[in-house]
């Protein structure tokens, strides 16, 4: 395929470009002459959106720490810590059934000092799917029983979850996701929660501010908050490009398992924590099973394979008018006869998606030393039924579709994950051990000889 020029009425992006502002064109594509309202703009270098479709529940007490430990695949306790101290930072995480499947994804902060009740008591804010408020809620009051705590759902307008980019460039408050002091780049008295966004590399931060005000009237500070406000859907393309699926429309709530959403490589569960609800299954899998599904970033296409981009990550134009199947539609091999199903689309803007894809159908990664199916010419398509107007007799609509694995993704897969990074550090943890045991017996030898 041949670059062209940007052109400024259709304009074309791909996740690694937007911190170079270079603009993609591919001539695969049905231009129409004016852009679809359902396509927005590319997301801008850097910029900050208001989720609207996020709800918060605060969670106070003194047993509410060890009551979320319970219950969420991350740790409340700081990693390795003798003393066993409560974590300071915010951190993604999930709640899942006693079968190991996804309830919510969602993150968690903690409640900052100047809303406390009594600055000695843990408090959190759970942030999560806004139309799963109600069933977390729920959820939570199942699994309460006497703990010593008090369950809230926070009004509309109470507070405001933000996301906040600055593409190319690691916030100067990267610290707040270790577990070192301070734990926040804000003042003690501050009222405002937030943490690094893990789930992609560079993707961001997150921010939860009091009221409905503009972030800038909480954050002046342009080092901390940069560019300017953005809407809705340009938070929306930009998580799809990462390949970052969010909330129960498309992290399926009761099917969806936390290793397909990617959330060991998004940093979402600690494999050496205790028991929660739906450790078993995560655990063994994690230890003993491969992931053979992974949720990736896709391209919806129509015309020839080989006329798209060569790259790790979709290339959104705003300018496609192409027609989206359902959420949860299957995809299938490109055939003369009915194949097996090689994944299912979760949702999508314009010309890119996120789909649960089989990665030894759709992508080139191999996971055990088994021959696979993938084949690069082979292509891969949705197929629907058309919307009746009329007629009985209207063709199904269909639309192609590509599988692409990001770069940061596919070195975690193929380096076997948080498993064998778990046993490197441990191996090189064990070497370090011996070592300084060989040393001290070799100073103990000499101090008797002499």
């Amino acid at each position: 395929m041949s670059m062209m020029r940007p052109n400024t009425s259709a304009r074309t992006v791909c996740v690694s470009c937007l911190g170079r502002s270079r603009l993609f064109s591919t001539t695969i594509y049905h231009r129409t002459q004016q852009k679809s309202d359902a396509s927005p703009s590319p997301p801008p270098r850097a910029g900050y959106a208001r989720l609207t479709n996020r709800g918060l529940i605060s969670i106070t007490g003194v047993d509410s720490t060890t009551f979320l430990q319970g219950l969420i695949t991350q740790n409340m306790l700081i990693t390795n810590d003798p003393n066993h101290a409560t974590r300071r930072t915010g951190s993604y995480t999930a709640f899942l059934n006693s079968q190991g499947r996804v309830l919510n994804d969602a993150f968690l902060y903690p409640l900052p000092q100047a809303d406390r009740a009594s600055p000695d008591d843990p408090a959190w804010l759970i942030e999560v799917d806004k139309n799963e408020v109600a069933s977390l809620m729920k959820h939570l009051k199942k699994h309460k029983l006497r703990a010593k705590l008090k369950l809230r759902a926070l009004e509309d307008g109470e507070r405001t979850v933000w996301s906040s980019w600055k593409d190319d460039e690691q916030p100067r408050w990267a610290a707040y996701n270790l577990e070192t002091p301070p734990a926040s780049p804000f003042s003690p008295s501050s009222a405002i929660a937030g943490c690094i966004d893990t789930r992609a590399p560079g993707f961001g931060s997150r921010l939860i501010t009091p009221g409905a005000e503009d972030l800038r009237s909480h954050v002046p500070d342009g080092t901390q908050v940069a560019g300017s406000e953005v809407g809705f859907e340009a938070y929306t393309v930009r998580r799809i490009l990462h390949g970052i699926a969010e909330g129960q429309s498309e992290i399926i709530r009761e099917s969806a398992l936390p290793l397909e959403c990617n959330m060991d490589m998004m940093k979402g569960i600690d494999f050496r924590k205790g028991c929660y609800v739906g450790q078993e299954l995560t655990i063994r899998t994690h230890h003993t099973g491969v992931v053979r599904k992974r949720i990736l970033p896709v391209q919806l296409y129509t015309g020839d394979q080989s006329a798209l981009a060569s790259a790790d990550m979709p290339v959104y134009d705003p300018s496609v008018e192409l027609s989206l199947p359902p959420s949860g539609s299957s995809i299938y091999k490109i055939s003369t006869r009915r194949t097996r199903s090689a994944g299912k689309l979760l949702g999508g803007i314009g010309n890119i998606g996120l789909a649960l894809c089989r990665l030894e159908q759709m992508t080139d990664i191999t996971l055990t030393g088994e021959r696979t199916q993938y084949i690069p010419e082979h292509e891969f398509k949705l197929s629907w039924p058309a919307a009746e107007e009329g007629s009985d007799h209207q063709e199904p609509e269909e639309v192609k579709i590509k599988a692409l694995v990001p770069s940061w993704m596919r070195d975690f897969i193929l380096s076997g994950g948080v498993r064998k990074n778990t046993r490197n550090r441990e191996a090189e943890e064990g070497y370090r051990a011996r070592e300084l045991l060989e040393q001290l017996e070799e100073e103990e030898s000499l101090r008797q000889k002499e």
